[in-house]
């Protein structure tokens, strides 16, 4: 091999290396973009699976060992579906669309919601572990259920917000202030502790929110609102810019249709997304396709949030500032 030939080469094998390493921490050991193909396409075997929470009266989550296309398992959480697809405190494509929203003023190294897919797991599967689960939908005997990555190196605190940490380590701030605008925009309204986690890294450490139940236009619950409202007054600068891009139309396109199925042999395969079926339904169904989105009023919500907020920075009622740390 040429020289020059070699060493090019060389630094294209070192700039993949180090795009994978920095895709990777000690909180989500493996690069997003594996882990969102696995959740969404490859074949899942739950090996073994417990109830997250047993002493949570009625929970429905389960702490899962799944192996996706054989490889060796990983830790998930795994939340059933009700009947239809969603009721109150557990609408599951909420959980979907959080994950995606972030997308769109986040890099992936600062997402505070890890890895999220929906998947349709065979009854069976899912009932050898959790007797009393029902099928969602009468033509399929399936289980929706929500797909998570099981966050490593974590600490559940009565809260996560340490208004003094918040002073003095800028980089735990820009990570507040990231998941603090993301719960705004999707108006949080379910900040029970287990629901929220932050690293156990001395300095620097991330924040992390993981169930969405209820959020977008829910019905008000009583189960917490600390985090549907601008706990701090402290954003980063370069976040608050990428929002500015965020147009209606750009919501619509990446949250109009989160997840689509088809019909085949009575249980339902994933579909590439199709043209939104039913803009004013959150879940849509027509001639054996299955398809889960935000309707076009949460949509609209969530764009209202957004032009709320930066109303406020744009009046000096909020602080900018620039990157810090690593």
């Amino acid at each position: 091999m040429h020289r020059s030939t070699a060493c090019f080469a060389a630094a294209v094998l070192a700039t993949i290396a180090s795009a994978t390493a920095r895709a990777q921490d000690v909180n989500i050991t493996q690069p997003l973009a594996d882990l969102e193909r696995l959740f969404a396409a490859e074949t899942m075997v739950i090996e073994q699976a417990e109830i997250s929470r047993p002493k949570a009266r009625g929970d429905i989550t389960l702490r899962a060992d799944v192996s996706f296309g054989g490889a060796p398992a990983l830790r998930v959480k795994l939340r059933r579906a009700e009947r239809g697809g969603e009721a109150f405190n557990n609408v599951p494509r909420y959980d979907l669309a959080v994950y995606e929203l972030q997308k769109l003023f986040l890099d992936p190294a600062e997402y505070p919601v890890p890895p999220t897919a929906l998947r349709m797991v065979p009854l069976a599967d899912f009932a050898r572990f959790a007797p009393e689960v029902e099928r969602t939908f009468r033509e399929a005997e399936q289980v929706l259920a929500v797909v998570q990555y099981w966050l490593n190196d974590i600490t559940n605190p009565s809260d996560i917000y340490d208004p003094a940490r918040f002073a003095a380590d800028p980089v735990y701030a820009r990570h507040i202030g990231q998941l603090n605008v993301l719960t705004y925009l999707i108006e949080h309204g379910d900040s029970n502790q287990g629901n929220f986690l932050v690293g156990r890294a001395a300095a620097g450490a991330r924040v992390f929110s993981i169930d969405h139940g209820v959020a977008f236009a829910s019905a008000e619950s009583d189960r917490g609102q600390l985090w549907k409202v601008l706990r701090v007054t402290r954003f980063p600068a370069d976040t608050v810019e990428r929002l500015r891009a965020v147009t209606p139309e750009l919501l619509k396109q990446r949250l109009g249709v989160l997840a689509q199925w088809r019909l085949e042999n009575g249980r339902y395969v994933p579909a590439p997304h199709g043209e939104n079926l039913a803009p004013g339904r959150g879940v849509r169904s027509r001639d054996g396709v299955l398809q889960m989105g935000l309707t076009e009023s949460e949509i609209m919500r969530v764009y209202r949030q957004l032009t709320r907020f930066l109303d406020q920075v744009d009046r000096g009622r909020l602080t900018l500032v620039a990157a810090s740390g690593p």
